[in-house]
């Protein structure tokens, strides 16, 4: 088992698709999730308000329910096998990252863009206003993207459009993902399958 670790100082943010098990991969709508990595290398990723079944499907698509924002303590509570990676080998939750050299100027605006949404959340809608959108949002409030996702706005189609659209800036990695400190910073750890 190779583990990598990826740290971030300022010059980098990162797109993670959860279900996608490779760069080739094309999970099924359903089957995947995205969230971020900020600049300083903490995660992030929106959600829905708790909930299953149903009754949530059924708000999440036709009403919107309250969205929320995690950060890593949100991780940590609801979802701590997307923050650590040995956790995430024993729940079998295969991630891809795509990670992104960035200027100064864009990853403060990336930072800027989950800071805010973070202090208003809005509503999450499974069609527009979901976890792949405000992931999007951040990339095209950096300046890193120009515009929304291309088709159904999925996590799989926002990984594509930036590979499609900025290949000289993006490096890709598959495998079960947490985080660390490593020296004074955070990293992504990426161990491989």
């Amino acid at each position: 088992m190779t583990t990598r670790n990826i740290v971030f100082a300022g010059d980098k943010v990162a797109l993670i698709v959860r279900g996608k098990t490779s760069a080739e991969h094309s999970p099924g709508k359903l089957e995947q999730h995205a969230d971020c990595v900020r600049s300083y290398g903490s995660p992030v990723g929106y959600f829905g308000e708790g909930g299953e079944g149903s009754g949530y499907i059924i708000s999440a698509v036709f009403i919107g329910i309250r969205g929320e924002v995690y950060d890593m303590e949100g991780f940590t509570r609801h979802r701590p096998y997307y923050v650590d990676a040995t956790l995430a080998r024993g729940y079998g939750a295969v991630s891809t990252a795509l990670v992104v050299r960035v200027s100064r100027a864009q990853a403060d605006r990336f930072d800027d863009y989950w800071d805010r949404l973070t202090d208003d959340p809005g509503t999450f809608r499974l069609l527009g206003k979901n976890c792949s959108t405000r992931a999007s949002g951040a990339f095209r409030y950096a300046g890193i993207l120009a515009g929304g996702i291309p088709g159904l706005d999925t996590p799989d189609n926002l990984y594509k459009q930036l590979v499609r659209e900025r290949p000289d800036i993006c490096e890709s990695c598959s495998g079960y993902i947490g985080f660390a400190t490593v020296g004074t910073n955070l990293a992504m750890v990426v161990e491989d399958l």
